[in-house]
């Protein structure tokens, strides 16, 4: 009997390593949720450099159909429109759209998102644009107290290229690492930092399909297996 529940417990806890690897864990992820500015589980902080905070920098649009389509398609399906025309070089905008979930040290976290650019999104040229797709990893919820890392994708130099729509050269970037010791807040972000009007037409960025998934690294699986030889021999020496 006793062996039986030994067994149980190994089972549960290699169980529960796949379930959390298995689980994408944003809401909304596939922005098809939510109607103008008003994008489901996210939070926007939009900010204009030299005029403060400011509104409208991202919203949904159902012309925007980045594959794969994940509500049949048509209206049904959204995407999301960075807009970079909101901002000047004598005052460029920002955006960071984010979502926090709770985090574990020691599993590797992945995070990834479908983005494409208008042929003149500010990104694409040199100057003080960045776009990037970040995990951050902290142990509040007070990213303005600073993070205790962050994993960054430079989205231009990850390869960012511009298309016509409705998919606007759209391909999946990525952002992986573990989480360090301390974490307990992951954020996913992505950040269109300093951009700015330049000519017409296709200034924007679009985006869609986020995921968020963790696995758990070498050494956690490790010591996930000490701990089971710890109960094993727990078992045995009770006999």
């Amino acid at each position: 009997m006793k062996r039986i529940l030994t067994l149980f417990v190994v089972m549960g806890l290699f169980a529960c390593a796949a379930g959390v690897a298995n689980a994408d864990l944003l809401v909304n992820g596939n922005l098809d949720t939510g109607s103008g500015e008003d994008i489901t589980g996210w939070t926007l902080d939009e900010t204009l450099a030299f005029t403060g905070p400011t509104t409208d920098l991202v919203t949904l649009e159902p012309w925007i159909e980045i594959p794969p389509i994940t509500s049949g398609g048509g209206d049904a399906d959204k995407g999301g429109f960075v807009k970079g025309f909101k901002g000047t070089l004598n005052n460029p905008a920002t955006l960071h759209m984010y979502q926090d979930v709770a985090g574990t040290p020691g599993m590797k976290y992945i995070l990834t998102g479908m983005i494409g650019a208008g042929l003149n999104w500010s990104g694409l040229i040199d100057g003080p644009t960045q776009t990037l797709l970040a995990i951050d990893f902290d142990n509040d919820n007070d990213a303005s107290n600073g993070v205790i890392s962050s994993a960054v994708t430079d989205l231009k130099a990850a390869g960012l290229v511009s298309g016509g729509g409705p998919v606007f050269g759209a391909k999946q970037f990525m952002a992986m690492d573990v989480a360090p010791a301390g974490t307990t807040v992951v954020r996913a972000r992505l950040s269109a930092v300093d951009m700015y009007t330049t000519v017409n037409p296709d200034q924007s960025l679009f985006i869609d399909d986020f995921s968020l998934t963790c696995v758990p690294e070498p050494a956690t699986l490790s010591l996930l297996g000490l701990a089971v030889a710890g109960l094993i021999g727990i078992r045995r020496r009770s006999k």
